[in-house]
């Protein structure tokens, strides 16, 4: 059984901070400039102990709350951070949604980020800083271009951690959307999860992100987990 455990900590493995510090039942993230993800603290404990620990490295004040967690949003509430930015991860079968799914035709997979994958990331604003995220991945993991015809149309990067494939950084190029290559690119990443072990997809959307939201729960991904951030503005 997928535990909400095992979620997080493959997001941790697929999408790493830069460096990772216990402090009591805090983990203090450092992100060097990869956003949010690997910026934010996470767990519970002394929040004072927590943001003298993220003020020493430069990095503002930002927590990462699961949904679970009521007592410690409330208490970040009335200390005055601000809501943000709540995430649904979303998970669904490998081997259901990579049917159909044709390795030759639908897409290219790359051990390493070929240009033109880095220059549509950098259209989406996905630049050098999370190039490095990707970069730092120790587990499986490849790199997607979809394609329209003959023509790069879309980029992913995608990795495996103990039988879960986290599927990051999904960017189709403006002028391809509403053309089904967000959903090729997301049957791509499941077919390669199956060719490591891995029998669960899972992507992270923004709520706010009505369009994936949609994508990804027609393709028939249910949400396992929620968080969202706190931040002292």
């Amino acid at each position: 059984m997928l535990r909400n455990t095992d979620l997080f900590n493959a997001i941790d493995e697929t999408w790493p901070a830069h460096t990772l510090t216990k402090l009591e039942d805090w983990i203090i993230r450092e992100g060097c400039g990869g956003g949010q993800r690997v910026s934010a603290t996470s767990g519970s404990g002394d929040i004072v102990a927590a943001e003298k620990a993220m003020i020493a490295l430069g990095q503002n004040k930002l927590f990462m709350v699961q949904d679970q967690q009521i007592a410690l949003d409330a208490e970040l509430a009335s200390r005055g951070y601000v809501f943000k930015d709540p995430v649904d991860l979303l998970v669904g079968d490998a081997k259901v949604l990579a049917d159909g799914f044709h390795p030759k035709l639908d897409a290219i997979f790359a051990k390493f980020p070929m240009p033109i994958l880095a220059e549509i990331w950098a259209k989406g604003g996905i630049g050098s800083a999370r190039l490095n995220v990707m970069e730092r991945v120790v587990c499986d993991k490849a790199f997607i271009m979809g394609r329209i015809g003959d023509r790069a149309a879309a980029a992913a990067f995608i990795a495996a951690s103990n039988g879960i494939c986290m599927a990051h950084a999904v960017e189709v190029l403006t002028n391809k959307r509403r053309q089904g290559i967000a959903e090729r690119m997301m049957r791509a990443a499941a077919w390669w999860g199956l060719q490591q072990g891995a029998e669960t997809l899972c992507v992270l959307a923004a709520q706010a992100n009505k369009n994936a939201q949609r994508l990804y729960r027609k393709m028939g991904m249910e949400t396992a987990g929620q968080y969202h951030y706190r931040v002292k503005i």
